[in-house]
């Protein structure tokens, strides 16, 4: 893959901003595998989505060891936008802030993901990747729109469908299991309706009998 050269560092800044301005929208993509946002990689839009997004004032900071997580987590999934976040630190902390923060959202969220679903932990976080490819790569085509990019560009828009569409198939089969355990609870409870009525009746009889009996003793 090729990279970002020393003689397009005048175009860094913006880029990262660009970039970074978009990591929001694939922190949300990750929760929706329908999600596929249109990428507008001009000047201006970039700087229409910086300044939409201004940090808030009491905008809460990370705490040192979530930080250095959120970096890790770009550093061993997409070291390249990792770099491109680091150089921000020194020369634009509020976007650098802004970025770990962004970073850290979506850590959490594939955190909930790996506990509960590792399928999904594992197409979540390719779709993460390519998605974070997708928006770095569209940033370097604006810049010199070389055929190589273009072509590798429009790989990563057919591994992202492709994620999508595994996505999709793997909520179908969890929704299917869980419509089948509701089925199951629905079935037993019309076939003991009148036993689960019985037994409710006899602990509430149980519950009234208790409270009498300590009022009594406290007479």
């Amino acid at each position: 893959m090729n990279r970002f050269t020393a003689n397009q560092c005048p175009h860094l800044t913006w880029v990262c901003l660009f970039c970074l301005s978009l990591i929001t929208g694939s922190t949300l993509s990750a929760e929706d595998p329908r999600a596929s946002a249109t990428v507008n990689v001009s000047k201006e839009a970039s700087k229409k989505a910086d300044g939409a997004r201004k940090e808030p004032k009491n905008a809460g900071a990370l705490s040192p060891e979530r930080e250095k997580q959120a970096l890790e987590f770009a550093r061993s999934h997409h070291p390249e936008l990792a770099e491109l976040i680091e150089r921000l630190k020194k020369h634009r902390p509020r976007e650098y802030r802004r970025a770990v923060r962004d970073l850290d959202t979506t850590l959490t969220r594939l955190e909930r993901f790996k506990h509960r679903d590792g399928e999904r932990y594992r197409l979540t976080l390719e779709r993460w990747e390519v998605d974070s490819r997708i928006r770095l790569l569209a940033a370097r085509v604006s810049i010199k729109g070389s055929d190589a990019d273009q072509a590798e560009l429009k790989s990563l828009l057919k591994q992202r469908v492709d994620l999508q569409l595994e996505l999709l198939q793997h909520d179908k089969k969890s929704a299917e299991k869980r419509l089948q355990k509701l089925e199951k609870s629905i079935s037993e409870m019309e076939q003991n309706r009148d036993q689960l009525v019985d037994a409710e009746l006899k602990r509430i009889k149980r519950n009234l009998k208790k409270t009498k009996s300590k009022t009594s003793d406290k007479k």
